[in-house]
């Protein structure tokens, strides 16, 4: 017999987690936000600043008896917009703190940093002009209301954080965010995942500067390091940011590792053809449909294979002026 090659998914949620998907403006669609109906009452992942999401949130809020006064809490996996882009609007009219990893709390203000990966992106042959396109259509978008003034309490690898009634430890992996929060409540077996563990989307390693004197950070290394910890929580449910609750990490990590696998194949086979391209370079020649925003995400993909790469001896990395550039070694 075969061995499965996707995680099983769970059809019903524990009883005191309300789950609402929220619409978004981006191609994820939408995405997963829980009430954890217990003292204290918390939320996790509420949305984005949308009209129709914010109905969404409402209703769910209403469903189980509650309102946005009664929130105590709301809890951020990370800082992408999809997730967080409303937190800053429920904390202020609720009165409630906002919990999230602590490398996530300078996003959450607004905190971008620009200067820092203006540079990393110029490293990795990203035109600048293509830059200023994309960040000016996101803001167009108006989804995210910024917590400057808000009470954050930021979380670290371990901490313990009261939520929904229960004592959950705080799982705090970098990857996909820097400081992704992933809540694991023992008792239960049950795993808050946001978007660091999702049973039908391979998560996209993010794209940050590094503080470590490297243009960028090791992100997929990092994650894909962080995997066997979660195999070996064995979770029975899994919460995850978007699509269904599934179970069967350890089936959802050897997927995983073989997708990588297969993409730095694909990666690598580009840089030979190529013969010494930019990360940039590589995208334009991997992606379908090159338009700005899928770029950038490609860029992000395309870099997390070419660390994996080079620290294998497959490619070899060489500045040249202000940019990076690879080829395949051997």
């Amino acid at each position: 017999m075969s061995e499965p090659f996707l995680p099983p998914l769970v059809r019903d949620l524990p009883a005191d987690v309300v789950r609402a998907r929220l619409p978004t403006p981006f191609p994820v669609g939408t995405v997963n936000c829980y009430l954890l109906v217990e003292p204290p009452v918390t939320v996790v992942d509420p949305g984005t600043l949308t009209r129709v999401s914010l109905e969404r949130l409402r209703a769910m809020l209403a469903g189980a008896g509650c309102s946005l006064e009664d929130i105590e809490q709301v809890v951020v996996t990370h800082a992408h917009p999809d997730h967080f882009g409303a937190a800053a609007w429920v904390a202020r009219r609720s009165g409630g703190i906002i919990v999230a990893g602590r490398a996530e709390v300078a996003a959450l203000r607004g905190e971008q940093g620009g200067g820092l990966r203006s540079a990393m992106m110029a490293a990795l042959g990203v035109p600048a002009s293509l830059l200023k396109d994309v960040a000016a259509a996101w803001r167009a978008t108006g989804v995210v209301e910024w917590a400057d003034g808000v009470d954050i309490v930021p979380v670290d690898d371990g901490d313990l954080v009261h939520a929904g009634g229960r004592a959950l430890r705080a799982h705090v992996t970098s990857g996909h965010a820097p400081g992704h929060l992933s809540l694991w409540c023992d008792q239960a077996k049950l795993l808050v995942s946001g978007d660091h563990l999702l049973a039908r989307i391979v998560p996209l390693p993010g794209l940050e500067p590094s503080d470590t004197g490297t243009a960028h950070r090791n992100s997929l290394g990092e994650y894909l390091t962080s995997l066997p910890r979660f195999v070996a929580l064995d979770p029975a449910v899994v919460l995850p940011g978007h699509g269904e609750a599934f179970t069967g990490v350890d089936v959802l990590a050897r997927r995983l590792v073989a997708h990588h696998a297969d993409r730095c194949a694909a990666v690598r086979s580009v840089v030979a053809e190529l013969g010494n391209p930019t990360p940039f370079e590589v995208t334009q020649r991997l992606l379908w449909q090159a338009d700005g925003s899928r770029l950038l995400r490609g860029v992000a993909d395309v870099v997390g294979h070419l660390d994996l790469l080079a620290h294998d001896g497959d490619v070899v990395v060489e500045a040249k002026g202000s940019a990076l550039r690879y080829r395949a070694a051997g």
